[in-house]
């Protein structure tokens, strides 16, 4: 077997509550969209960043750090360094409680995992029912059995995801953080950079509002020590493309693969949080 370790922050613009989960700015919750950026779309995306927040960078994307085959690390691999990217329209899937009837079981659709390196990409595809591949999860949200397949655990104030994003002291690290931005706004000329000053001093609202707001400040801390965890099986068509046999060995193709992993440590001022998890598939070496 082969089994790639992947972790990074993700990226997920979207409105919580007490707005509604499609949102396009956010107004009542502790997540909104600033000057100078598209409508929050609730996608879920490890690469490829929309406007992303300082101190975030488009650099603090998903990535392998590490690989193993047959229980032995890898101590040099093609796909160590290699991007992770989500399916295009990957959204959590609770919408307010709409479609699950337990708080915080968020199934994650679509969902699959694409790996790719300077010269080796693999990736799959999970499927609600292999025999009908354009189901989602509208058409079966209904049915307990086959939602349980996407269901996740919850962890709050998890010691884990403290250790992954720093955020050690939830009131600390958005204090910390209204300072960082009241720097960069006296960095910025209101006059030159209208919209970068007209953000910056949103954000820095946003922050200040956990003096007053408790509906808003106590969902911002909460979220920085959540960690939601899946364990999902990859059952849908396969991509292998290997053309130098870099791999030095074949993936199974007609047996499942299997992924877990966890999002969490959401911050949102930045509305990024972290990821990290495992992607466990058939190998034979040549």
């Amino acid at each position: 077997m082969m089994e790639l370790q992947f972790e990074g922050w993700f990226q997920c613009r979207f409105a919580t509550d007490p707005d509604p989960a499609d949102c396009p700015r956010g107004v009542s919750g502790p997540s909104v969209q600033v000057a100078g950026e598209p409508p929050l779309d609730a996608v879920v995306r490890t690469q490829d960043f929309v406007c992303p927040r300082i101190p975030r960078t488009a650099e603090d994307g998903v990535t392998v750090r590490s690989v193993t085959i047959g229980g032995v690390a890898q101590a040099s691999h093609e796909l160590i360094g290699a991007e992770v990217r989500l399916p295009d329209g990957c959204r959590f899937q609770q919408r307010n409680l709409i479609l699950v009837l337990e708080n915080f079981n968020t199934p994650i659709d679509p969902f699959g995992l694409a790996i790719k390196s300077t010269s080796v990409e693999i990736s799959r595809d999970a499927l609600w029912d292999i025999t009908q591949p354009s189901l989602t999860v509208k058409d079966v949200f209904l049915n307990p059995t086959v939602m349980a397949t996407r269901a996740n655990t919850i962890a709050v104030a998890d010691p884990e995801v403290a250790e992954a994003t720093g955020f050690m002291d939830f009131a600390n690290v958005r204090a910390e953080r209204r300072v960082l931005l009241d720097k960069y706004l006296q960095q910025t000329d209101p006059i030159k950079d209208p919209v970068d000053y007209a953000a910056l001093r949103k954000r820095i609202q946003c922050i200040d509002n956990d003096r007053v707001l408790v509906g808003e400040r106590l969902p911002a801390e909460q979220f920085m020590g959540m960690k939601a965890g899946y364990t999902i099986v990859l059952n849908g068509p396969t991509t292998v493309q290997d053309p130098g046999s870099k791999l030095h060995g074949t993936i199974g193709t007609s047996q499942t693969w299997s992924t877990s992993f966890w999002l969490g440590g959401y911050d949102v001022d930045t509305l990024m949080g972290y990821l990290r998890g495992s992607l466990t598939v058939p190998f034979l070496a040549s």
